[in-house]
């Protein structure tokens, strides 16, 4: 019976060098693939490239020094520390996170993965506190097409639009003046505790608004959170249209959507298609369009969002547009490593054939060595 005898250590040097070889040229071919949708997130980031340069010029040319510790790659989307609308702490790393035009291309990716398309419409709670997040859901709407009907939080947490003279909603008009974008809140809350400005001085709550009314926004003027869930209710049925929302989209954790403070965590971040079943201390407006069988997209949390589309945390400087795994992926170059695996498999094969046919000449009495 054969049984393969390699034996020669020349033969088995070169089956191993002939592998490394083969094994270092595939892992050395993996090439950078196109994510589907390249051109549509690319769009989405450049835009807000754009924006994020309005809001930076519009601030120079009002004379603000931009803050070059806090805010380092002077993206004039940072805010400052404590001011007299700040509702609460705030984590600056995220706020630098989203500070990535970059993330407009994820958010747009949710909304495909939802299943939107042209001529849909998205419910979109906004907040102070993220004023970046805020133009990157505009932005990733508009590019496809999608319609969003927008309530904002005017109050924002640390180191988001805290500045009383240039809230979110400053920047929103600031920005469809200069053509950036289409699209900006129908209606606005003070926002923070109870969604009332509980928690804010008599003088902050002012402010807020007088930003409400500078900007031409209707005034959710309710007395309690319930009222102003309700009212949010009301406003969002009106613009509904005929085919209803496709997508609820909330940014930050307004208590008006997320009804208690808990259900930050319980929601997961980005998008889910399916309502989870979960011991809530409350019940925000996003559960009642999540019920309804709406798919929701959570911005918050926006470290593990990052994470998962492969977007770094607190970038310094901003990565480049169109790059990272929204974008790209990296793939093998399948035609090299078939071409290995066929060659390395043809060369054993020729092996195993002289080694039979010395097997053979043995078996007839000839010793092979002779014949060399």
């Amino acid at each position: 019976m054969y049984r393969p005898s390699i034996k020669s250590r020349r033969t088995l040097l070169f089956l191993m060098v002939l592998a490394a070889v083969l094994f270092y040229w595939s892992e050395s071919s993996r090439v950078q693939v196109k994510q589907p949708n390249y051109e549509l997130k690319l769009e989405a980031a450049e835009k807000m490239v754009q924006a994020l340069d309005v809001l930076r010029k519009d601030r120079a040319a009002a004379g603000w020094a931009l803050d070059e510790v806090n805010d380092p790659n002077q993206s004039a989307i940072i805010g400052v520390q404590y001011s007299l609308i700040t509702t609460g702490q705030g984590d600056l790393g995220d706020k630098l996170t989203t500070a990535n035009p970059n993330f407009a291309a994820v958010i747009l990716q949710m909304l495909i993965d939802a299943g939107l398309s042209r001529g849909d419409r998205a419910a979109v709670a906004l907040s102070g506190s993220f004023p970046a997040l805020n133009i990157a859901v505009i932005v990733a709407c508009e590019v496809i097409g999608v319609e969003p009907v927008i309530i904002t939080s005017v109050g924002s947490s640390m180191w988001g639009a805290n500045e009383p003279e240039f809230t979110y909603l400053d920047m929103e008009s600031i920005l469809k003046e200069q053509g950036v974008i289409q699209h900006t809140s129908i209606a606005a809350s003070i926002g923070g505790g109870e969604d009332i400005g509980r928690s804010l001085s008599k003088v902050g709550r002012a402010a807020i608004e007088d930003a409400i009314r500078r900007n031409g926004v209707t005034e959710i003027a309710a007395k309690s959170l319930e009222e102003s869930q309700a009212m949010r209710r009301t406003i969002y049925g009106e613009h509904a249209g005929h085919d209803g929302y496709k997508v609820f989209i909330n940014v930050g954790g307004g208590v008006a959507v997320l009804g208690h403070a808990a259900n930050r965590k319980l929601i997961p971040p980005g998008l889910n298609k399916t309502y989870i079943q979960q011991n809530y201390p409350a019940r925000g407006l996003i559960h009642e369009f999540w019920e309804r069988g709406v798919p929701v997209i959570h911005l918050l949390s926006v470290g593990e969002i990052a994470d998962e589309y492969g977007l770094p945390r607190a970038p310094v400087p901003l990565p480049p547009v169109g790059t990272g795994r929204i974008f790209f992926v990296e793939r093998y170059n399948l035609a090299i490593a078939w071409f290995s695996v066929i060659l390395l498999f043809a060369v054993l094969l020729a092996v195993l054939f002289l080694d039979r046919d010395k097997y053979r000449l043995r078996e007839e009495g000839v010793d092979p060595d002779t014949l060399m």
